[in-house]
């Protein structure tokens, strides 16, 4: 052992963590599979966990056509 050792005594501190801020983000809207809606000029539709976008919503509905199986390969 070493010579001149010695142990400190630890303390707590005397501040309290603040609360956490609001984030601000808007809770996500009609997010189910095959619900088109628009973000940043962009159409999108949520479908078995993945994401996918279009420049136009015809296309999105085309899209979400050929995916639900009911479209033309």
């Amino acid at each position: 052992m070493e010579n001149g050792y010695q142990t400190k005594d630890i303390k707590g501190t005397a501040n309290k963590m603040q609360e956490p801020k609001p984030s601000g983000m808007k809770a996500p809207q009609n997010m189910e599979d095959g619900a088109i809606f628009e973000k940043d000029g962009m159409f999108f539709f949520k479908w078995k966990g993945g994401e996918c976008g279009y420049h136009s919503r015809s296309d999105a509905e085309a899209g979400l056509k050929k995916l639900s199986g009911n479209g033309e390969s």
